[in-house]
């Protein structure tokens, strides 16, 4: 699989919660949805790292690029790829065929994108506790897959316990796969305009646009 295709389809799987925790748990899921809470009120940008690794680490592979988010809108670029999202439409736009797709992706689709949708569509589908990995700069807050139907075991998240910053999230799938996606350069209460998030037709006048919508 190609590395676009990495990038919109990197991570999946929405599932139901549940409830029942120890104290040590509830601290846990309280953390994640203050970081989630706190991430939609101001406008974050970060560089970011994927790792994607087959089973037994057999084949790997490193897509890196950049991301700004405000709440629901988002702009991401990688060196084959950039993706625009107001809110409600997005546009991708492939750098090797020159081409852009525009469409008006549904929630699950988003999921695939954003890290807090990332974060938030694997909560709702785990049981989330401190996790045994101790680092000291860091919060470490595993989420292991309830259903046993699921297609991951657990998912990492890090966050930093001074400035509260995403420092990186590790996905592991039960065929083998696994993706690490670490953040650096993290930046909070970023000022962009709202042009940042919709694509400028202008900038790249002879691309083909295909309107999925």
């Amino acid at each position: 699989m190609n590395s676009t295709k990495y990038i919109l389809s990197i991570l999946l799987l929405i599932n139901s919660i549940s409830v029942s925790f120890s104290q040590n748990n509830t601290d846990a899921e309280q953390l994640t949805d203050n970081f989630i809470n706190s991430f939609q009120k101001q406008t974050i940008q970060s560089d970011f790292t994927i790792k994607v690794s087959e089973k037994n680490s057999v084949n790997s592979q490193l897509i890196s690029g950049k991301i700004v988010l405000r709440a629901n809108q988002f702009f991401l670029e990688s060196n084959e790829l950039k993706v625009w999202f107001d809110g409600k439409t997005q546009w991708a736009y492939m750098k090797e065929s020159n081409e852009v797709n525009i469409s008006e992706p549904e929630a699950d689709e988003l999921a695939q994108i954003n890290p807090i949708a990332i974060i938030s569509a694997f909560k709702a589908a785990s049981q989330i506790q401190f996790s045994k990995i101790k680092n000291p700069q860091n919060h470490v807050i595993e989420l292991t897959a309830k259903n046993k139907k699921a297609d991951f075991n657990k998912v990492i998240i890090q966050i930093n316990k001074t400035t509260e910053d995403l420092q990186s999230i590790m996905i592991e799938y039960k065929n083998g796969i696994q993706n690490i996606i670490q953040f650096t350069n993290y930046q909070k209460g970023v000022n962009v305009k709202p042009e940042v998030f919709k694509f400028d037709k202008s900038k790249v006048r002879d691309a083909v646009v295909n309107d999925l919508r």
